[in-house]
């Protein structure tokens, strides 16, 4: 029977790994987890917040993360979210924080801290840059040669990018990967072969059985199924948003350098008219200047002439309040009258 119950639905997650009945399935799946990057093996753990039927149905939005201890004080958060947010670093980080800083009271010293290990799938992308679907954050150094302590690490498993088919399923870790993305239509009652040897995804899968006939606990799943439709409409909306104030941006930008550019331009224009001004200035001085030359020039003709013919000199002033053309027309006629006085003497 095809149960049609999400196993990463948060609520069904903790109720499968949560659950104070089935420890078992928490150690395997956090050591599937740790298999890869740590020789440390769990053995047994303490749920710190187990799985509760009581839990209110109007609280849709409540974290139901999985807290656990195990036998050597190393503590364990494991969460599923189905919706890969901006958000979800910071958190993922905040949430470690206080997971490791609840450790000690009052008067404990440092000494007392344990490894605090986050463990978060995601049933969507996050690092589309990588094509791993697994990857284990600790605090090293710029070169990966020195880690400042073992006490931080998170692993994020994106989902989406898990594509096995069962004949490729090899570590334990794949088993529940696969049973995470395909638990929804797979038949309680005819496992494949591939996964029904696995002991632990039967038990799961057991779980899934018997949530589907717990009313109170289907009406919580579909409040959860509700509150992630609600959550991915607004995680929608807001990556269109984040789209269209990045269009704006980018709009914004180029009409800021066309602005810009303008700008320059009409400052290169203006400068040019400024020195095309200056220049006509220069010239109209230059000008002026030479007219001032020519006029003078024509007055000391006049008033040479004047005296050879020995008649009353004008006064300079006067000269050269006249225009040059009246001036030349008197000096060429004194100049004439010269020349015929002394051809006739």
């Amino acid at each position: 029977m095809i149960l049609g119950i999400d196993p990463k639905v948060d609520i069904v997650f903790k109720k499968v790994y949560g659950s104070d009945s089935s420890t078992d399935l928490t150690v395997s799946l956090i050591n599937a987890v740790l298999e890869t990057f740590a020789a440390h093996r769990v053995v047994e753990v303490e749920l710190l917040n187990p799985y509760s039927e009581k839990m209110a149905l109007d609280d849709k939005l409540s974290i139901l993360d999985i807290k656990a201890r195990d036998l050597a004080g190393w503590l364990f958060n494991v969460e599923m979210q189905m919706l890969a947010v901006a958000a979800l670093a910071p958190r993922l980080l905040y949430y470690w924080a206080k997971v490791y800083s609840q450790q000690l009271s009052a008067g404990d010293d440092y000494t007392g801290l344990r490894p605090t290990i986050s463990i978060c799938f995601v049933n969507g992308v996050l690092f589309s840059e990588r094509a791993e679907y697994h990857t284990c954050f600790r605090l090293l150094d710029p070169t990966g040669a020195v880690c400042l302590t073992g006490d931080l690490v998170m692993h994020v498993l994106e989902i989406p990018k898990f594509n096995k088919t069962l004949a490729e399923l090899e570590t334990p870790l794949d088993f529940w990967l696969y049973f995470l993305k395909n638990g929804e239509q797979m038949d309680a009652d005819a496992l494949p072969t591939e996964l029904d040897r696995e002991p632990g995804v039967r038990k799961a899968m057991g779980i899934l059985k018997m949530f589907t006939q717990n009313d109170m606990e289907r009406e919580l799943y579909e409040g959860r199924l509700k509150a992630k439709r609600d959550m991915q409409t607004l995680e929608s909306q807001r990556r269109m948003l984040e789209a269209e104030r990045r269009t704006l941006e980018v709009q914004r930008d180029h009409w800021q350098q066309q602005y810009d550019v303008a700008n320059r331009e009409r400052e290169t224009a203006n400068r040019e008219r400024e020195t095309a001004n200056h220049r006509a200035e220069q010239i109209n001085r230059e000008r002026e200047q030479a007219h001032r030359e020519v006029k003078r020039q024509l007055a000391e003709r006049i008033r040479l002439c004047q005296r050879l013919l020995r008649c009353p000199l004008s006064p300079s002033d006067e000269l050269l309040g006249s225009n040059a053309e009246e001036l030349r027309e008197q000096a060429e006629r004194l100049e004439r009258e010269l020349t015929e006085g002394i051809g006739s003497s």
